[in-house]
């Protein structure tokens, strides 16, 4: 990529698409499932992209010769999404309609959305590297069967990358509903990233009957780095990052990962940054009731905030509605025009000091679940997009367990 005058100019997609004939008949040309913008990246063999049907094929050709004929924005932020089941006969709380999963990637295709691989947009993050604005990466959690039966394929339509957090543990049972380990391998293949989920998707907040918290944190290392030499071993891969089973996470658990050089991602919603927290990165969860093509347009389009302070930082909390202090780093949004949000219900701010961005939050909802939300929302000026970040309370007793 080139940039000029804040303008990405993609000559990567422009010569991969101008080289499309040669490098589709290259052996071992990798072309499936990347990025149009670093399509030759990895991904299935000539074999395995031949035989994909010509219209998707032709879609792929396609898209690339617009995005590289078409400037993109410098940015930096994406939004990162997160599905479990593509299916209409899995729990609907966790499940997409294939039908509405197919609008979903519609609307990213039609719409000109980057879609990057989650190690490629990590690196560039962490790295400070302007990305193309409207990037997002797309994420699977638990190795279910219908990701590979019916969300792989749609995906591989689409030429879309993607990744796989998988827990471990099912796939070494052969548990029903769950996909093989040559599955996954066949993804792995194809070019699908495939990360870590933990073994026996824990809550890793918790610990277990008689277990102090060093050994708590011991057992949760173990458990990490023999699912992580399990995907090596099968998949031959080896990422240094881990979704948090529910979302859950605690200070503890985020220097365990700081230790091992480990990036933390967590089912909080909200866009990603160069100042986000890399040990606890927000994701848009899509299943049940958020599935709605409208809710998903605005969620994927949506701007970080950068955040100079969250107090109390962890999640952790015995409250039903804890107070919030936030301050926001100004950006090209007016704090007159923040709000914020517990449940679907307004809360209480008071500014504490508004030209510094400094902000206390409040409510008096209870909340009675394991796990609630507070959400904080500001328009960019002259725009239909948002800022968002929402903050993440796990209440861990016995009579909450999931």
């Amino acid at each position: 990529m080139v940039v000029k005058a804040g303008i990405i100019v993609n000559v990567g997609a422009y010569r991969q698409a101008r080289s499309y004939r040669t490098a589709l008949a290259r052996p071992g040309s990798l072309l499936q499932n990347e990025t149009l913008n670093n399509a030759a990246r990895r991904g299935a063999s000539t074999k395995d992209f031949m035989n994909r049907r010509p219209t998707a094929t032709l879609n792929l050709l396609l898209g690339a010769l617009a995005i590289a004929c078409a400037p993109i924005q410098a940015a930096e932020h994406a939004t990162i999404t997160l599905y479990h089941h593509v299916s209409e006969s899995t729990p609907a709380s966790t499940s997409v309609a294939p039908a509405v999963f197919r609008q979903h990637l519609d609307h990213l295709r039609d719409e000109g959305f980057n879609v990057m691989p989650l190690p490629e947009l990590l690196e560039a993050l962490r790295e400070r590297r302007q990305i193309p604005d409207k990037s997002v990466a797309i994420t699977f959690d638990d190795g279910y069967s219908s990701i590979f039966d019916t969300a792989f394929p749609i995906l591989q339509e689409y030429g879309f990358p993607f990744t796989l957090f998988v827990n471990t543990q099912p796939l070494n049972d052969s548990m029903s509903g769950y996909m093989s380990w040559a599955q996954v391998k066949q993804m792995s293949d194809a070019g699908v990233t495939i990360a870590n989920h933990m073994e026996n998707h824990p809550h890793m907040v918790d610990a277990l009957p008689g277990e102090d918290m060093a050994a708590r944190d011991q057992r949760l290392r173990e458990e990490l780095l023999r699912a992580q030499e399990r995907i090596e071993a099968e998949t031959g891969q080896n990422h240094k990052f881990i979704a948090y089973p529910y979302g859950e996470y605690d200070p503890a658990n985020k220097a365990m990962l700081a230790d091992l050089g480990f990036m933390g991602i967590g089912q909080q919603s909200g866009a990603v940054g160069f100042d986000a927290d890399f040990l606890a990165l927000p994701r848009f969860p899509f299943g049940g009731s958020f599935t709605d093509l409208n809710d998903f347009k605005q969620k994927v389009q949506t701007l970080s905030f950068h955040l100079l302070k969250v107090d109390p930082e962890s999640q952790m909390t015995q409250e039903r509605n804890p107070s919030l202090t936030l301050q926001f780093a100004a950006g090209d949004f007016n704090f007159r025009q923040l709000a914020c949000y517990a449940g679907s219900q307004p809360m209480q701010m008071e500014w504490l000091d508004q030209e510094q961005g400094l902000l206390r939050v409040s409510t008096d909802q209870t909340f009675n679940s394991r796990r609630y939300r507070y959400l904080c929302t500001a328009p960019l000026r002259g725009s239909n997009r948002y800022f968002w970040y929402s903050k993440d309370w796990t209440r861990s007793t016995p009579t909450n367990q999931d």
